[in-house]
């Protein structure tokens, strides 16, 4: 070393290396000083050392057995234990499903019927205890749902992929197709008949290879920007109070607004109807303003949602496959404790049902109310049938693509192996599920933290299949996860399906135009059904009137490089780059500044000098 700060680093660290040696009698080469360890860290790889041969024995053993075999451990280059921690990994970051996929599908009402006696409706107390019920049976219906799905992908397809229901497939099955509460234009019976009917079309589309094609008739704008549209949607739940934090409640002038008012400042919102206007019966909805009373962002309950969120962002950063663990849990648990202000569980009858029911930690809920929930009137469930099958195109293709290409065995068409039984898993999943009054279940993007961690094969989703069993008997813990404690987890889930927009070409207006339509209109009017018919027939209505309009000469210009060439282009670029009097502009050798704005439709443009040219604001105006 040359420097005189290294020869002062190299005589420190030869003299730590004498004194470690002289200390811990250890004998080590001079040239190898970060070799010694200290005698604790010594000690550790002495005690671990049968631990390790117990693991290295152990995964020889299961290699070589049926099972390795039958999955093909050691053919990917893997082995049970790091397929074991990989499962690990992927059922972490996907056990939120648990406790949102429940509270979103209870929403819907499922079976619960309106009592003719209570003129609160569906906001009635009856009807509350109906909807307590079904969120506890949606607990173990996810749970074995999810369990089917993930051991089939395993044994099947041996692939790493677990299943659960898919997030934004609920919300569209809840708020848009049955509506909260039973309010939409679909029942909730024929709704899942129309899940059943979905996944079997799915089913023979993956079989015969249609929905390649199908995929492909779908315009490439809307493709991409349909995840971040899901994600808008689940987002914008979460930052409500029905199932999430209660940052964004109703407003009578603009619909929404900003809330975060604790209970006792809540103002219900009713419907003014003739009942209420003629006879003062006014049915309160879960809505509710924070204008009346004030109190805005004085919650504990939202303060803490944020909390967690903000929890769940930090370990993402710091690439934690427990993130969203950490975030739901510590608000999960602090919301438990009773006689606080963000408790979960009230001095009332509602919050008391809530906490005997908890009280049973473990408990295997029945089914009965929202088993086989079928009929045969499937009025208006045919937008529901065709979007579904849409999105779940949409979502498992992505899904099975991504995974499989980080394994780094899909080839350059686009095929992996057993592709096919990989969609066909998915689609027997979504069958399956809607026994139980499930949305469609799909295969899952938190696999991915699975496959960082190693796993190649399906034996990682039958272990995944393995723990939501177990999650079964844990029915009245998860059932007691407060909206708050999901609330951030849903707007950081959001936040990442925005991801997909990175891809989408806002230089060409059509794609820029109907992707934006297709992520704002979903959110805005509870339906993903409704962001896909705009963000499609916007796409189509566009690129029809260009190819009208070039039959008269006008070409559409496909980069910002032909953009330049048309005088509005030009005149737009001329706008953007004006500067004031006092400042000089700069142009590059590629920009084109005209003498005069008489110029722009009588001249073409010159190019610019070299000397900097001011531009009067009264011409850039112009």
């Amino acid at each position: 070393r040359t420097s005189k700060k290294n020869k002062t680093s190299c005589c420190f660290e030869l003299i730590m290396l004498i004194m470690l040696s002289k200390r811990y009698d250890i004998v080590q080469r001079l040239d190898q000083p970060h070799s010694i360890s200290p005698p604790h860290l010594l000690a550790n790889k002495a005690d671990n050392y049968p631990k390790m041969k117990f693991i290295e024995a152990m995964n020889e053993r299961v290699d070589s057995s049926f099972i390795g075999k039958f999955f093909q451990i050691k053919e990917r280059g893997s082995s049970f234990s790091t397929e074991l921690a990989g499962a690990s990994a992927t059922f972490l970051t996907m056990a939120y499903i648990l406790a949102v996929n429940p509270r979103i599908l209870a929403d819907s009402g499922g079976p619960c019927v309106v009592d003719p006696d209570d003129p609160a409706g569906i906001f009635g107390e009856s009807y509350g205890e109906c909807l307590e019920k079904i969120k506890q049976q949606y607990v173990t219906a996810t749970a074995i749902g999810s369990m089917v799905g993930c051991l089939l992908m395993g044994l099947v397809a041996n692939l790493p992929i677990a299943l659960a229901p898919g997030m934004g497939m609920n919300a569209y099955f809840t708020y848009s197709v049955v509506g909260f509460r039973g309010t939409g234009s679909v029942s909730y019976q024929a709704a899942c008949t129309a899940v059943m009917i979905e996944g079997a079309i799915f089913f023979v589309l993956a079989l015969t290879g249609l929905r390649y094609r199908i995929i492909r008739l779908i315009p490439e704008p809307v493709r991409i920007a349909t995840p971040a549209g899901i994600g808008a949607f689940l987002a914008h739940l979460g930052l409500q109070t029905a199932e999430g934090i209660g940052a964004v409640v109703g407003d009578i002038a603009t619909a929404v607004t900003l809330g975060g008012c604790p209970p006792e400042k809540q103002t219900k919102l009713v419907a003014w109807d003739d009942l209420c206007r003629l006879e003062g019966i006014c049915v309160p909805s879960d809505n509710y303003t924070c204008d009346v009373e004030g109190g805005i962002m004085t919650s504990g309950r939202t303060w803490l949602g944020l909390l967690g969120m903000m929890i769940i962002a930090v370990a993402l950063g710091y690439r934690s496959k427990l993130s969203f663990i950490y975030g739901i849990a510590l608000v999960t648990i602090v919301s438990w404790f009773r006689n606080t202000a963000v408790t979960y569980f009230p001095d009332d009858d509602a919050g008391n049902a809530r906490f005997d029911y908890f009280k049973k930690v473990v408990d295997i809920t029945g089914l009965d109310m929202i088993i086989t929930p079928f009929t045969s009137d499937l009025a208006n469930a045919g937008v529901a049938i065709v979007t579904m099958l849409y999105v779940d195109f949409l979502d498992t293709s992505g899904t099975l693509l991504g995974i499989a290409t980080s394994m780094g065995v899909v080839d350059d068409e686009g095929n992996f192996p057993k592709s096919t039984q990989a969609f066909s898993v998915d689609a027997i999943a979504t069958m399956f599920g809607s026994i139980f009054g499930l949305s469609p279940i799909t295969s899952y993007i938190e696999s991915g933290a699975g496959v960082e961690a190693g796993a190649k094969t399906g034996l990682t989703a039958v272990i995944c299949g393995f723990y939501f069993f177990i999650a079964i008997f844990f029915a009245p813990i998860l059932a007691s996860i407060p909206p708050w404690a999901i609330g951030g987890a849903l707007i950081i889930v959001g936040a990442l399906m925005a991801r997909s927009l990175t891809k989408l070409n806002f230089n060409r207006i059509s794609h820029a135009v109907s992707g934006f339509l297709t992520v704002i209109v979903m959110p805005l009017t509870y339906s993903i059904a409704y962001g896909l018919i705009a963000g499609i027939g916007t796409y189509f209505v566009m690129e029809g009137m260009f190819w009208i309009l070039s039959f008269v000469g006008l070409e559409v210009p496909v980069d910002e490089e032909e953009a330049s060439k048309l005088i509005i282009g030009k005149s737009f670029r001329k706008l953007t780059e004006a500067k004031p009097k006092d400042e000089s502009i700069e142009p590059s050798d590629n920009d084109d500044v005209e003498e005069s704005s008489a110029k722009v439709e009588t001249e073409e443009a010159t190019p610019a000098s070299d000397k900097p040219e001011e531009v009067d604001e009264e011409e850039a105006g112009k």
